[in-house]
């Protein structure tokens, strides 16, 4: 009897992946020299998932130095970022995990007068 009473309260009591909040997914494209949307916005404190897509025949960079030493990012996006900067190969896509924090960034694709073409935004954490 005790074995199926215990059975029960495990089975009803909400497991840890049941409360665990789902991150925020924005997603970013990157093409003919422009991110869309240019003007980004997230929430100071809550989980979000930048999913950088370029549709581009060409390399594009997610720059934003300012916007990432803030945040914290996820173990396993660390490694996608380097000195601000994720880079995203032609016809891929990749996934950033962190917490923004509060304040307002700018953001460019950093590869060879790109920015100077328009392709520049910002990220506003509210």
């Amino acid at each position: 009897m005790k074995t199926l009473l215990a059975l029960l309260a495990l089975a009803s009591a909400p497991s840890a992946l049941a409360q665990a909040p789902q991150p925020a997914a924005v997603t970013v494209t990157m093409e003919n020299f422009k991110f869309e949307p240019n003007a980004i916005q997230l929430r100071s404190g809550v989980p979000t998932i930048l999913h950088l897509v370029n549709d581009a025949g060409g390399g594009h960079s997610f720059s934003a130095p300012q916007f990432f030493a803030a945040a914290k990012l996820a173990p396993a996006s660390q490694r996608l970022v380097h000195d601000g900067t994720v880079e995203v190969p032609k016809h891929s896509a990749v996934d950033i995990e962190l917490i923004p924090s509060a304040g307002q960034y700018p953001l460019k694709c950093s590869h060879t007068l790109h920015a100077a073409f328009g392709m520049k935004g910002s990220i506003t954490v509210r």
